[in-house]
């Protein structure tokens, strides 16, 4: 039966929470047509049908784009994948999976609290000349907290969800048997590789976990720009860097898709192109290291 396909006794829990998150964005139908809603409800696990219709208005792009969201990293993670195969999807899905770069909601500071004050070695307040209770921004990984050092430096926090590794866990291993099945039961989606897209996601999503990876890669780039001086890659600070927070200079500037305020502001956008597409051919073809996710808010005009 699929559910056992799917589901190792550790993985039920997540199982049961994704096919609620499925029902209630409007895949009611799927779910029972795979057989997935009676199998889980014999096991002992609970469906939540009542509001199974309550985004049915809704288009289908948007309803999958929603679902990915709630869902979490590796689902958001998947489907900015996707937002690159405009072989397999239609106009209408990219522009929705190209959306999956904005803001979740935040974790609240509490439950952040024992994680942060084990990796920074006491309390944030404490370590921090200033630290800012309420989050600068929020991603499906991290989020990220406005602070200043005791020397007066302005910093940002970027501090790892607790528990997100174990979910990401659960959630790989069920999309790698639902890829091993997908081959088996649909030929037509051989070609496509299920299988290696779920390995190459997997490999993508354990680097992003580590946050001093991040920091690493953004020294190498920093170096290699020193030829471009317009160029502002942040500082780290190592003293405050681990696996689960990272700490590197504020930049302040415009954000990469506040075009009317460039244009109120006086910036000439024709030399910021130039100086992009220069930045951007250097990573490419003289370093080969480049940024792979320079969307809008990846990039700020100072």
């Amino acid at each position: 039966m699929l559910i056992e396909t799917l589901g190792a006794a550790r993985d039920m829990g997540r199982l049961n929470t994704i096919l609620g998150v499925l029902i209630r964005h409007g895949f009611g139908d799927s779910v029972r047509r795979l057989g997935l809603a009676d199998s889980l409800e014999r096991a002992g696990h609970a469906l939540k049908w009542d509001h199974a219709a309550d985004l049915a208005r809704l288009a289908p792009p948007v309803q999958v784009r929603l679902a990915l969201e709630e869902l979490g990293p590796a689902f958001v993670k998947l489907g900015q994948i996707l937002a690159g195969r405009a072989d397999l999807f239609g106009p209408e899905w990219i522009a929705e999976f190209e959306k999956l770069h904005s803001q979740v909601p935040a974790v609240p500071l509490e439950l952040l609290r024992p994680q942060l004050r084990e990796d920074l070695g006491g309390e944030p307040e404490t370590v921090f000349a200033r630290f800012n209770t309420e989050p600068l921004a929020a991603a499906s990984i991290a989020q990220v907290h406005r602070a200043q050092l005791h020397d007066g430096t302005e910093v940002v926090v970027k501090i790892r969800r607790p528990g997100i590794t174990e979910t990401i866990d659960a959630d790989l291993r069920l999309l790698g048997r639902l890829a091993a099945l997908a081959e088996v039961e649909l030929p037509a989606l051989k070609p496509y590789r299920p299988q290696q897209l779920v390995r190459e996601l997997a490999r993508s999503l354990k680097r992003e976990l580590d946050l001093a990876t991040e920091c690493r890669s953004a020294e190498r780039i920093g170096a290699n720009m020193v030829a471009l001086p317009w160029i502002v890659v942040p500082h780290v600070h190592w003293a405050h860097t681990s696996a689960r927070v990272n700490v590197q200079d504020f930049v302040d500037g415009v954000p990469g898709d506040a075009l009317q305020r460039l244009d109120s502001e006086g910036f000439d956008r024709q030399l910021l192109a130039r100086r992009g597409a220069q930045a951007v051919l250097k990573m490419i073809v003289q370093d080969g290291l480049f940024h792979a996710d320079p969307h809008p808010g990846n990039v700020f005009y100072l």
